[in-house]
């Protein structure tokens, strides 16, 4: 696989930030919502090294939990 560098992650992850507020899909109403958020939350986990066996285990919730949006730290 490809690595990514940090400057790139960070660029995709104000791409989904953008979109999500577009969009307005932290309210998870569609599944394009739910797939924005949990990509979002993806990037995020990425960016802020959390690690992936916590990021598998909240897989659900980056897509479900209504009102959730991703924090980078330092933010």
């Amino acid at each position: 696989m490809t690595q990514l560098e940090e400057w790139q992650l960070k660029e995709i992850e104000d791409t989904f930030r953008l979109i999500a507020n577009h969009f307005h899909s932290s309210e998870r109403k569609t599944c394009l919502d739910r797939m924005i958020m949990q990509s979002w939350n993806w990037v995020v986990d990425a960016l802020n090294d959390v690690p992936i066996d916590t990021t598998s285990d909240n897989g659900i919730m980056y897509r479900m939990r209504v009102g959730q949006i991703p924090k980078l730290k330092g933010r």
